[in-house]
């Protein structure tokens, strides 16, 4: 069985165990492949395109995105365990957590900051109240050798492919210029569902 990159977002819908399924199941030779709402980024990390264009109403998780791709994966990891130093985090310091959850919604806006922020959330979640601030509880979680890797795994992978990250209304993306040979995948928010992606009327 084929080796897939895993996001290092537990992101609601994820479809990192369905990939086996999906991705026999799109063209063998795709030019420009665009992920409309990308999410965990899990579908677009991990398919075979000559562009991949990573669509997410989400600015906060695209930020993710595009801050793992503009700097090394070294200088990524050494800003996230920099973070985890300077608060002291850990699977007990909730204290820790608060301090640094209320430094992000003050306006600290950092990417890496973020990521930070749901290693050690309550199982990883992405969650906003009517504010928009960062409101996941603590969640006894860490950011452990097992989700350094995957981290790691997936900024190479970035490195390694010709994706960019967009955060636009998916009813605003024009698909006009795609060609014969360009592919677009949709796996919509589910409208019942509660996660990050339909809370203030998303």
């Amino acid at each position: 069985m084929e080796k897939y990159i895993k996001s290092p977002l537990n992101y609601t819908g994820g479809k990192y165990k369905l990939l086996n399924q999906i991705l026999p199941l799109f063209p063998e030779d795709i030019n420009t492949f665009v992920d409309l709402f990308t999410g965990g980024c899990n579908v677009a990390i991990n398919v075979n395109a000559n562009r991949i264009i990573a669509n997410d109403l989400c600015s906060e998780v695209i930020s993710v995105y595009e801050g793992i791709q503009n700097g090394t994966t070294e200088e990524n990891i050494r800003m996230i365990e920099e973070t985890i130093n300077e608060y002291s985090l850990s699977k007990e310091n909730k204290e820790g957590y608060l301090e640094l959850r209320n430094y992000y919604n003050e306006g600290n806006k950092d990417w890496y900051i973020f990521y930070t922020l749901i290693a050690y959330a309550f199982n990883n979640q992405i969650r906003f109240n009517k504010k928009g601030e960062f409101n996941t509880p603590f969640g006894k979680r860490n950011f452990n050798s097992d989700l350094k890797q995957k981290f790691e795994d997936f900024s190479n992978a970035i490195h390694n492919k010709n994706i960019k990250f967009t955060n636009y209304d998916f009813r605003k993306l024009s698909v006009v210029k795609l060609k014969e040979n360009d592919f677009v995948y949709l796996d919509p928010p589910y409208l019942l569902g509660c996660a990050s992606y339909n809370e203030q009327d998303g």
